[in-house]
């Protein structure tokens, strides 16, 4: 067993369940330095100074290091210097900044994907939440080398690019199978939406599907969960008001319990997302037996079985609204398949993967990757 400081400056949310989980699970030894969860940018922006003092305090030696893609690690490294200067360093990737949508009107800032790139080439190795992700970044950096004054260097790229892994996050699923209760195989069938309730998860074109499906005489009852977020849309907040019939819960859901027994009412869990690294939400859902509608990009081709792509991942608003007639009304493809793709990422599954590439980190298996930082002296 080795010892480990984990680096989290935004410990809220996705990222503290994930945290936690590992902590509990990993075989090995695991310190936290964390904030609180908080506005994210001033995270990014000010996490690496707040955290390398408080650093100061916590007790040593560390036989590996990992940081979160919010850290800046170069700046969090140069502060705390020379305590991990032969520490060998994860930065292990929710996120990226190069690549998540943006509010309309806004600009790309490219200080935060430049923290995520110099974070990744300062690290012995980067892991990323899926591979969906990981070559979603490596083409992000690949396209922003082809514009004029941009701030990469080609062999400092393909550094990151063969210094990356996948790492699943785990995922808590136990406590989901503990509230499994019976689902009633009979028609209207119910509709979950449990993601933010924010302009990047596309709500919008979730009530339009909704409105189209109602006006063709569709049947289907309504579960709206998932956390409001900070500028909530109008488009969910407006749903009890347009599918009040419809409408079986409306609201997050506070507690576990509650929340699990809305995924077990529910019989097709729908994204409309924007963007997509991992999906807890979807697999938490599928685990409950939920029959998913969702894109056919991002990771959720990773996350469902092949044969189910063609009938459940949807390419367009107009196949998003045929394919959720057809799970409304017709056949659905077995629950069980979908709970055991689900389970993949339950933390029995995850945590060995996690306990053997820390176990190489702590081991220094990752050392010939610092090599072309060696080279620029």
């Amino acid at each position: 067993m080795a010892r480990g400081l984990f680096v989290e400056p935004f410990y809220g949310g996705s990222h503290k369940a994930f945290l936690d989980g590992l902590v509990r699970n990993s075989t090995h030894e695991l310190e936290l330095l964390t904030l609180p969860e908080g506005e994210w940018r001033r995270r990014m922006r000010r996490g690496a100074q707040e955290l390398a003092r408080a650093a100061h305090d916590v007790a040593g030696p560390f036989d590996f290091l990992v940081a979160s893609d919010m850290l800046d690690l170069p700046a969090f490294l140069a502060l705390t210097r020379p305590r991990f200067d032969r520490v060998p360093v994860l930065a292990y990737f929710h996120e990226n900044q190069m690549t998540y949508p943006r509010l309309r009107g806004t600009k790309f800032n490219s200080w935060f994907g430049q923290i995520n790139y110099l974070t990744a080439l300062a690290a012995d190795t980067a892991a990323f939440n899926s591979d969906f992700h990981r070559r979603d970044f490596a083409e992000a950096l690949r396209a922003l080398l082809l514009q004029p004054n941009n701030w990469l260097l080609e062999d400092g790229v393909a550094a990151v690019e063969a210094k990356s892994l996948v790492l699943p996050v785990g995922v808590e699923l136990g406590w989901i199978r503990q509230l499994e209760r019976a689902r009633p195989e009979s028609l209207p069938r119910t509709i979950l939406w449990n993601h933010r309730w924010e302009f990047d998860k596309a709500p919008e074109l979730f009530a339009r599907a909704l409105r189209a499906l109602k006006a063709r005489g569709v049947r289907f009852r309504l579960i709206v969960a998932g956390a409001p977020g900070d500028n909530p849309s109008e488009a969910i907040t407006g749903l009890p008001g347009e599918f009040g019939e419809e409408t079986v819960h409306f609201g997050f859901a506070p507690t576990k319990e509650q929340y699990g027994r809305l995924l077990w009412q529910s019989d097709i869990v729908v994204s409309t997302t924007r963007h997509e690294f991992f999906g807890v939400g979807m697999v938490e859902a599928m685990a409950a037996g939920c029959v998913p509608c969702a894109p056919n990009r991002y990771n959720y081709p990773g996350l469902l079985p092949e044969a189910l792509h063609k009938q459940l991942l949807w390419e367009s608003e107009a196949d998003l609204i045929a394919r959720l007639e057809s799970l409304l009304t017709g056949a659905l493809p077995g629950r069980r398949e979908l709970q055991t793709a689900a389970a993949r990422f339950g933390w029995e599954r995850v945590a060995p993967e996690w306990d053997r590439v820390l176990g190489r980190l702590a081991r220094d298996d990752f050392a010939t990757n610092r090599t072309w930082q060696g080279g620029l002296t």
